[in-house]
């Protein structure tokens, strides 16, 4: 009995300790860049907020909020959702203390 209770959690702490990291799919995986800017693209229909945990504004040219605007792109739906799953595990954010822009380190990203 004791070898099973032992093995059920073994199989738990493995799923709670494969969580910690996602890899990102924007910004070259660079989770500082990502959470501060999200896309790198200029007509994205969201921006990261301060503290870059969570919180999000939408661009008011896209649907939704506004019914007029235009549609969201995959890539907005997509890299908002790891936004709010990604960032908010930070906590806290930090600043960036670099010579150059931190998107440009080390190359343009």
């Amino acid at each position: 009995m004791r070898g099973w209770i032992f093995l059920v959690a073994m199989a738990f702490a493995a799923q709670a300790g494969a969580q910690g990291y996602e890899f990102l799919r924007y910004r070259i995986n660079d989770p500082f860049v990502f959470c501060t800017q999200g896309q790198i693209n200029p007509d994205k229909c969201w921006w990261p907020m301060p503290p870059y945990t969570g919180a999000f504004m939408q661009n008011p040219s896209c649907d939704p909020p506004n019914p007029y605007g235009r549609s969201w792109t995959a890539a907005d739906w997509d890299s908002l959702g790891q936004y709010q799953q990604v960032c908010p595990q930070a906590i806290t954010s930090g600043a960036w203390t670099g010579t150059v822009p931190p998107e440009s380190t080390p190359f343009e990203h």
